[in-house]
């Protein structure tokens, strides 16, 4: 396993599931070519920072921007597209 202390300390934080921590890093081409690798591929990881971003910046435009629903969502939608 990776060494993630470094890290940690530039966050100034301690992960206590070190695990989960360098799951975040696995992309599915590194488990194709290590298939003993005992721990899944960040995806599903990927899937829920992608909501809880969402939910962040849908609070943001709520709490700040008093625009109808429709510019808000056209607005987190441009914020939060890869383009």
């Amino acid at each position: 396993m990776y060494d993630f202390s470094p890290f940690e300390k530039k966050l100034g934080l301690d992960f206590k599931n070190k695990d989960l921590l360098t799951q975040a890093f696995v992309h599915r081409s590194y488990l194709n070519e290590n298939p003993d690798f005992n721990l899944d591929q960040n995806e599903r990881l990927e899937f829920l920072g992608d909501a809880v971003l969402e939910l962040v910046s849908t609070e943001y435009l709520y709490g700040n921007y008093d625009d109808p629903e429709g510019i808000l969502t056209n607005w987190r939608s441009a914020l939060v597209r890869t383009a």
